[in-house]
């Protein structure tokens, strides 16, 4: 019975048109927060599976580490970690620190090797900005370079020719006192990697079997990169690998290596978010007002409700129904238009983003319900308290 009066005096005629026109702000006032948060946070989420996305190609789902280095021919090892549930595929690399040189320009980088499994592991091609992945053609190793890395080393072009890369190589695996000499090989450079700013002036590939010859680690590799299953929780699997390793070995997901980093985009976005919901509040405000010459307009009918029985909590609810449902138009409105928005951007990219080195070309978006959901309930306690705060200062000092 409320909601029908509620509704009935909103779509009524009101006896003053400044009256429509206060309601009107009001709802707006609303719609552009609401948009505003749906959009925010969506841009974030974009960056953030940006991210993401780049961290992929230089780590795996899961990692695992052990205080010696894997012997690269355990058949029995490499059972172990393919038949535990979840796991898709695995890869065994090794990476070092190395020089590369080339006409006189040297970088200092990370140089991982990694076998014939790694695609399986990494999507290294999907990331190939220029030439290919293929570090290891039959008797011929070759490397990829970050893209900063090639900048740094003045190499405009992959015909430009060969690179020389230098590293200290050790003794035999598990000596007392092994010997450290410095080792070179030449490598060809086939292909060069997209990645974030720090990783791409600082990251290298070439195969495992290369890279055993320059760091002196023959049959032997660091880590054991794991690919998990889709659909299937990283956690989960990470957890039953634990169990069947074993102490002595050391599993970590992604998400557990860059654990500060995904904080501080978590803490970004929802101080983003919290900034978002205060312009909302404070807009909110306006309802008041609204509600408040709605109170007043009503005088007449509220006299008739009383007569016929009606008492002051009735139309104290009236009102607050009032409130939401003003509050609840503008946030439809607002929901509607950010997804609308978003969408667009997310499929289309009509915003570009600015011109400069950047490793997209259009303003990344990305959609999520959970968003949707935690804007919403805010919005509806939100709607209900400023409503609650208009209907109770005028309504309850009356009487009957």
């Amino acid at each position: 019975m409320q909601w029908r009066f509620a509704l009935k005096y909103l779509t009524s005629r009101k006896s003053h048109s400044v009256i429509n026109i206060i309601a009107t702000v009001s709802l707006l006032s609303v719609v552009v927060p609401v948009a505003a948060m749906v959009i925010l946070l969506s841009v974030f989420n974009g960056f953030e599976s940006l991210v993401r996305d780049l961290y992929k190609v230089v780590d795996a789902d899961i990692e695992i580490a052990a205080q010696r280095m894997f012997d690269t021919s355990d058949v029995a090892l490499r059972q172990r970690v393919e038949q535990c549930e979840g796991v898709e595929a695995l890869s065994f690399v090794v990476e070092r620190e190395a020089l590369l040189s080339y006409r006189g320009n040297r970088v200092a980088v990370k140089l991982r090797g990694v076998d014939e499994g790694y695609k399986s592991v990494v999507p290294v091609e999907e990331h190939i900005s220029l030439g290919n992945g293929e570090v290891q053609l039959g008797e011929l190793d070759r490397i990829v370079l970050g893209e900063g890395v090639t900048y740094h080393l003045g190499m405009y072009s992959l015909a430009a020719g060969d690179i020389e890369v230098f590293a200290l190589g050790g003794g035999a695996i598990g000596s007392i006192m092994p010997t450290f000499t410095m080792r070179s090989e030449s490598l060809d450079v086939c292909g060069t990697l997209l990645l974030d700013q720090q990783q791409a002036a600082s990251f290298a590939m070439t195969s495992l079997r290369a890279a055993n010859r320059i760091f002196g680690t023959e049959g032997f590799a660091d880590r054991v990169l794991v690919k998990v299953t889709d659909g299937v929780s990283h956690s989960s699997v990470a957890q039953r690998l634990r169990k069947e390793l074993g102490e002595g070995y050391t599993v970590t997901l992604r998400e557990d290596k860059n654990a500060g980093f995904y904080a501080i985009m978590r803490y970004e976005k929802w101080a983003i978010f919290f900034v978002s919901l205060l312009v909302l509040v404070v807009a909110s405000l306006s309802i008041i007002g609204t509600v408040v010459i709605l109170i007043i307009e009503k005088r007449d009918e509220r006299q008739t409700l009383h007569s016929l029985g009606a008492d002051n909590h009735f139309i104290r609810g009236i009102f607050v129904r009032e409130g939401l449902l003003i509050s609840g138009v503008g946030g439809v409105i607002g929901l509607i238009l950010g997804v609308a928005v978003t969408l667009v951007q997310q499929h289309f990219g009509v915003i570009k983003m600015p011109s400069g080195n950047f490793l997209v070309e259009n303003y990344p978006v990305e959609l999520q319900g959970v968003d949707l959901i935690a804007i919403f309930t805010i919005f509806v306690v939100v709607a209900l308290g400023v409503s609650l705060v208009a209907t109770s200062t005028m309504i309850k000092s009356e009487k009957r």
